[in-house]
């Protein structure tokens, strides 16, 4: 006789169903176990009619599960949909350092260097009060601190914004200049920026191999307000013709826009060498500078009793500010006066009784006039290297004619006249003891800085980031002004001057030879060691200083240790 079981009711099936699929860690509702009920209800364990009441029981909790799940997929949907979104608009970069836009056809780079120096000076001057703390003293300095952006906007649009956090409030903006890309050939730059003159000159300051650049870049026009018109032929050919105004924001009176010009062209010849692999480079360059630019004299607590008024248009400092102003050459301005004598302002009309009164004595008396400098340069440079040797160098002449129209105490008008040259040139070689070539670093005929084969960890200190050592010879030259003090008929040259001292003993040149040591952490980081011999021409004073502490000395040479940390992003 066969067996018959007694229907379970739908409540129980419910419980025994969910046992079941707890123990298999199933889910508990009836569209998920509908193959286990139809089983059941074949085999005769369950009735139809408790089969139909568990289904009907559970059927608003799937309907319910259904809808939840519904939401949750179109809820995570719609969010990956915004997060993809938010990346298409703009991504940081991946270096953290700035922002890309969502076509990658603009973007924002943040940038900042800090160079912190110590300098240690040595000299033969002797114990001084040193009445502008500037020279002759060994200190701890910030050399550089700036922060600034630059970037791309909408790909042939590229700019730059730099702030000057070290010095006073008239050098604040460093650069701020915005270049319109027509083609790599074809290109305008508008705003503040460096002149088309000197390859060092060009270098930033993250990458020379040397704490300070030499002698040259004491001459070279350096960062103006101008435009410039310049292109290149990647890694080969490039030129760079601007107009520009010395001084960081000058009024002229003559009614003059861009008083001073410069052209400068570069080739690698390494193009051009059958077989030449990727890690030489062969530059050439030829740059010049024409135009003319004012100074205002002034007169000097430093000119003794003298209270004629002179103006600086060539100066030299020692490459490392151990010494200021150790050659000057100056135009004289309006001739003293004494305290009862009056003359006819130049500004009155013919036959004016106005007179007005001079006091004799005051420091920072001003010029009537300003006076005029007409300068013209003429730079040769080349750049050899192979591997991860690099010989480098550049000669410059530099052209002065500078006059300046003053009026005597009597109103009468002269002129005052000085012309001459100087003379500067440098010599470097550079090796990466750790192997890195110099030739791939090589952009817009300007060498660029190395990037370690190896970065220095700080946590394991495993890497040995890239280890560099440098010699440089360099050279001022001035003699052709004469080295000593010439007046006659209101024209005079004022050769390097200290404490009332116009005359220097021996011929007005100065050498340095540097020796350096670098160690490049990572892209980001340096130390620099460096030692300067510097010898003058001449034995002169310094500028600047008050009693000395016992007989005054004068020198020809300085020493000079130091030591720089970098950091730049």
């Amino acid at each position: 006789m066969k067996k018959t079981t007694t229907p379970l009711t739908a409540k129980r099936i419910a419980i025994a169903v969910a046992a079941v699929c707890a123990s298999l860690a199933l889910p508990a509702s009836a569209n998920d176990n509908k193959a286990m009920l139809d089983l059941m209800l074949k085999k005769g364990v369950i009735s139809q009619k408790d089969y139909d009441e568990f289904m009907e029981a559970n059927k608003e909790a799937d309907e319910n599960k259904a809808f939840k799940d519904s939401r949750i997929d179109q809820d995570v949907s719609k969010a990956i949909k915004d997060i993809q979104k938010r990346q298409n608009d703009g991504a940081v970069k991946e270096n953290g350092f700035g922002f890309k836009s969502k076509d990658g056809n603009s973007e924002l780079n943040i940038t900042g260097r800090l160079h912190f120096d110590a300098r240690m000076i040595n000299d033969d001057h002797g114990q001084y009060s040193d009445r502008d703390s500037g020279s002759m003293s060994d200190r701890f300095t910030v050399r550089r601190a700036r922060i600034g952006a630059s970037g791309v906007f909408n790909k042939d649009i590229n700019y730059e914004v730099v702030t000057n956090l070290v010095g006073s409030s008239a050098n604040l903006l460093d650069t701020a200049w915005a270049n319109y890309r027509f083609s790599p050939e074809a290109q305008v730059r508008v705003g503040r920026f460096k002149q088309p003159f000197g390859q060092e000159t060009l270098m930033s300051s993250n990458n020379i191999g040397f704490m300070e650049r030499s002698y040259q870049d004491q001459i070279a026009p350096g960062k103006q307000a101008g435009v410039m018109f310049h292109g290149e032929q990647p890694s080969s050919f490039t030129y760079s013709l601007s107009a520009y105004q010395a001084g960081f924001d000058p009024l002229q009176s003559d009614g003059s826009l861009g008083r001073e010009g410069a052209l400068r062209l570069t080739y690698n010849l390494a193009k051009m060498i059958q077989g030449a692999g990727d890690d030489v480079l062969l530059h050439v360059g030829v740059a010049g500078t024409t135009g003319r630019f004012d100074v205002v004299p002034a007169t000097s607590s430093q000119d003794g009793s003298d209270r004629t008024t002179r103006g600086a248009f060539v100066a030299f400092n020692d490459e490392f500010g151990g010494l200021r102003n150790v050659y000057r050459n100056r135009i004289l301005g309006t001739p003293p006066c004494t305290n009862t004598s009056s003359f006819v302002s130049p500004t009155a009309a013919a036959g004016s009784a106005a007179t007005v009164q001079c006091a004799y004595g005051g420091y920072s008396l001003g010029a009537a006039d300003a006076a005029t400098v007409s300068r013209q340069l003429t730079g040769l440079e080349f750049a050899f290297a192979k591997g991860a040797a690099k010989l480098q160098g550049e000669y410059t002449v530099a052209d002065y004619t500078a006059t300046s129209q003053a009026v005597t105490s009597s109103g009468a008008r002269y002129s005052t006249r000085s012309k001459g040259d100087t003379k500067v040139y440098y010599v470097e070689f550079l090796y990466n003891l750790t192997g890195e070539a110099w030739a791939p670093t090589y952009r817009s005929g300007v060498v660029g800085g190395i990037r370690p084969n190896s970065n220095f960890n700080f946590a394991d200190r495993s890497g040995t980031g890239a280890w560099q050592l440098g010699l440089r010879y360099s050279q001022y030259d001035a003699s052709s002004f004469g080295d000593n003090l010439s007046s006659s008929g209101g024209s005079t040259n004022y050769p390097r001057t200290g404490n009332a001292e116009y005359q220097i003993e021996g011929s007005p040149k100065g050498n340095t030879i540097t020796l350096g040591l670098n160690w490049i952490l990572n892209p980001n980081a340096r130390i620099m060691f460096n030692y300067a011999q510097t010898k003058f021409g001449y034995s002169f004073l310094p500028v600047d200083i008050g009693t000395p502490a016992g007989p005054a000395k004068r020198a020809d040479e300085s020493h000079a240790f130091m030591i720089r940390s970098q950091f730049n992003f």
